[in-house]
């Protein structure tokens, strides 16, 4: 009760000494405040760059994992611990997403998805789809019971970057299984590049919005090549029991955009 009280005076003090501030005393430690939450994302961004880029050789970036996985594991975490108990025996995903690869993109962040076995995720460099993807995905929604599926492109994606550079620069082919990527995002790539008028060499400007329209179109590629070539996923589709869906997601604001 006396605990209430005090908060109570304390609120009502503070207000009545904003009422009687002047415009210009409020704008100044409103300011005072923006300036503060600046400083230290400042310093929260700088700290978390220079982290990752201390780590340069295999034997520090082990370390750096293995003592990542001690305080993920630590014994303090309890509700971390609950959440691998519930679901070390089984595992209900309500959602499918195949995204890229890229460091940039962690699919349960994003999706602020922290939990253990919401997510059934298939990662690769530029989200493409083969034999294996489309079998992880059609054990997704056939064996794990999920319920949406979505195909994730990104912005600056490298391996979309890599495809237009080797068609607009006509690069010999990228070395090792490299080209097997560039190959499986050539049908995007070259629709695009066949929708504009290009007079070589082209401006980093429209290259970067062809590179965009390159993530979005190999979006939807994949998507009616989940359907057509997945008996699987094109039952669920008609069934009702699954939606599949293209997102992109941007690298400055944070935000997915629904395709």
């Amino acid at each position: 009760m006396l605990i209430s009280k005090c908060v109570t005076i304390y609120i009502h003090n503070l207000l009545s000494s904003i009422y009687h501030m002047n415009i210009i005393t409020i704008i100044f430690y409103i300011s005072l405040f923006y300036f503060f939450i600046f400083f230290l994302y400042i310093i929260l961004y700088k700290s978390n760059f220079l982290s990752t880029t201390k780590i340069t050789t295999p034997d520090q970036a082990l370390e750096e994992l293995i003592r990542g996985n001690k305080k993920y594991n630590s014994i303090l975490n309890f509700f971390i611990k609950a959440n691998r108990k519930s679901v070390a025996t089984i595992q209900r995903p309500f959602a499918i997403v195949l995204s890229c690869s890229d460091s940039r993109v962690p699919t349960e962040i994003i999706f602020n998805q922290m939990n253990l076995g919401s997510l059934f995720i298939i990662r690769n460099a530029g989200n493409v789809v083969d034999g294996v993807v489309l079998g992880s995905i059609e054990y997704g929604v056939e064996q794990l019971g999920a319920i949406l599926v979505i195909v994730l492109g990104h912005e600056r994606c490298g391996a979309i970057t890599a495809t237009i550079d080797s068609i607009l620069e006509r690069k010999p082919e990228q070395s090792g299984h490299i080209k097997d990527i560039i190959n499986a995002l050539t049908p995007a790539a070259h629709k695009i590049l066949g929708e504009h008028n290009l007079k070589e060499p082209i401006s980093e400007y429209l290259k970067t919005e062809i590179i965009h329209q390159v993530v979005k179109e190999n979006v939807k590629l994949i998507i009616q090549d989940l359907a057509n070539h997945s008996e699987i996923i094109n039952k669920a589709l008609l069934l009702n029991k699954i939606k599949v869906v293209g997102a992109f997601y941007d690298l400055d604001d944070g935000n997915v955009h629904i395709i």
